[in-house]
């Protein structure tokens, strides 16, 4: 009867335990990013008692003596359930929920490394990434050519800025239409509107020297915006099979001009095939900014499917979408052209899907460049891979950091810190860090928490079981006590 105390002492000590895992359930049943734990009970030892029961054994190796008597309950281990918690959108581009296997590496003022599912971060008075304690959340930075760096504190700058990128290619995605010869120069037919402009004049070309004219921002090196204005007008074919279209581009000028020719860049002829589609280029540029005489324009170099010009001083490629382009030999200078289109050379090629046309109709199209000025980060946002990219009053944007994402051999073997942190042990194993979204890695939601995975009605459950054992351990230890003093008794009389 002794033992059947004991016994009754051990379950009420086990379940008292079992009350505080269930208890600790219930208080974070709205802490974000908790993980339920579940408590694992084991009985205690056993021993065998003399006169009780008999061996069975149907081979040696299996003989188990069937009267053993136990000794009571213990706390096996308590365990934690990684499962995924419901994910609550948030307005806080900050706040980060892991959907998914994974957790964010952490580090306190010291160093030291933690792990947490709890992506509450804010932006403290240094820019950097933090939880509510203070912990610096960890990530790889981007280098301005979109390289990664080594793991460091995650740092941003609000009012950070991106550099002028000065313009290196320009596009034409354009349909010219029904283009007609408006300008004619009966010498020099295919550089007419070359020896027509005047800088000196507003506008340079008159509004009916051109078929068609559209104009496009461009960028130096130092940022500076500056306009470059296309005109486009008929020329002389002598294959009825082709279509030739006269080009010009200009700079316009921010003050008055002195010399006709100043802001001129480029001349050149397009050639088309009777339906419309391109076929061929060639280019000239001067070789004396503002010269109008032909023979100081030089044939332009070829860079892939388009030629090659300055503006500003920087080089800047000129292309309009001809594709598998072979070099076609033609006059050194545009003076040498004269009528003979043959002489034009350039290149040869044909028709990308987004190559420029010549199609029957109204001229359509958009002129695009990948110039552009200085500007500053209105905001950032952080994408499901974890990359925080920053965007720009200049309508551009660049990554700056990568969150990575570390994943455990076994989570059971996390020790938990308390303030919704784990620690690595030599029970959790080998650590891998890799890219949100990839493999075995969770996605990272911005504006949005993970909820704890605490089920409530589970733990109501649980509560009840637990109570209605510990009772009826603690009515084996009263009526253990009982039978004792009843014992007591019989032997007092």
């Amino acid at each position: 009867m002794n033992s059947s105390l004991f016994i009754g002492a051990t379950g009420l000590k086990g379940l008292s335990q079992g009350m505080g895992v269930i208890g600790n359930n219930l208080a974070n049943v709205s802490t974000y990013g908790f993980k339920q734990q579940n408590i694992q009970y084991s009985d205690l030892i056993y021993s065998s008692q003399g006169n009780l029961g008999s061996g069975w054994g149907s081979q040696e190796d299996s003989f188990v003596t069937t009267g053993e008597i136990g000794h009571g309950m213990a706390v096996d281990s308590v365990r934690s359930f990684f499962l995924q918690g419901s994910i609550e959108s948030t307005n806080t581009v900050s706040d980060l929920a892991l959907n998914g296997k994974g957790f964010f590496q952490v580090t306190d003022e010291y160093g030291e490394e933690f792990y947490t599912r709890t992506g509450d971060f804010i932006l403290d008075q240094e820019g950097f990434m933090t939880t509510p304690t203070g912990m610096n959340l960890m990530g790889y930075q981007y280098d301005e050519n979109g390289n990664l760096g080594g793991l460091a504190k995650i740092q941003l700058d609000r009012f950070g800025t991106i550099p002028a990128k000065a313009t290196s290619s320009v596009n034409f995605q354009m349909n010219l239409g029904s283009v007609e010869d408006n300008t004619v120069d009966g010498d020099n037919p295919y550089f007419s509107l070359l020896t027509t402009y005047n800088a000196t004049a507003k506008p340079p070309l008159a509004g009916n020297a051109t078929s068609y004219q559209q104009s496009v921002t461009v960028y130096d090196a130092e940022g500076n915006k500056h306009t470059l204005t296309a005109y486009f007008d008929g020329a002389p074919s002598s294959d009825n099979s082709k279509r030739q279209v006269e080009f010009l581009l200009a700079l316009d000028q921010e003050t008055a001009s002195e010399n006709p020719g100043d802001g001129l860049v480029m001349s050149g002829v397009l050639t088309f095939d009777s339906a419309g589609k391109l076929q061929g280029m060639s280019a000239f540029v001067p070789g004396e900014a503002g010269s109008q005489d032909l023979s100081q324009w030089q044939a332009a170099t070829a860079v892939g499917g388009g030629f090659q010009c300055e503006i500003n001083g920087s080089p800047v490629t000129i292309d309009f979408g001809l594709g598998n382009a072979t070099a076609a030999g033609g006059a050194a200078t545009a003076a040498e052209v004269g009528t003979d289109a043959t002489l034009l050379g350039g290149l040869t090629g044909e028709a990308l899907p987004s190559s420029s046309t010549a199609f029957a109709g109204d001229p359509t199209g958009k002129i695009s460049q990948d110039g552009y000025a200085e500007g500053q980060m209105s905001y950032y946002d952080i994408d499901e891979n974890g990359d925080i990219i920053g965007y720009y009053s200049n309508g551009q944007n660049q990554k700056l950091w990568q969150i990575p994402v570390c994943r455990f051999t076994s989570e059971d073997g996390l020790y938990r810190q308390g303030g919704n942190l784990y620690s690595a042990t030599e029970a959790s194993g080998n650590m891998t860090m890799g890219v949100a979204g990839t493999e075995n890695f969770g996605t990272i939601n911005s504006y949005s928490l993970e909820m704890s995975n605490v089920d409530m009605a589970t733990e109501m459950v649980n509560l009840i079981v637990t109570q209605r054992g510990f009772q009826s351990n603690s009515k084996v230890i009263t009526t253990a006590d009982e039978m004792l003093r009843k014992a007591m008794e019989i032997k007092r009389t």
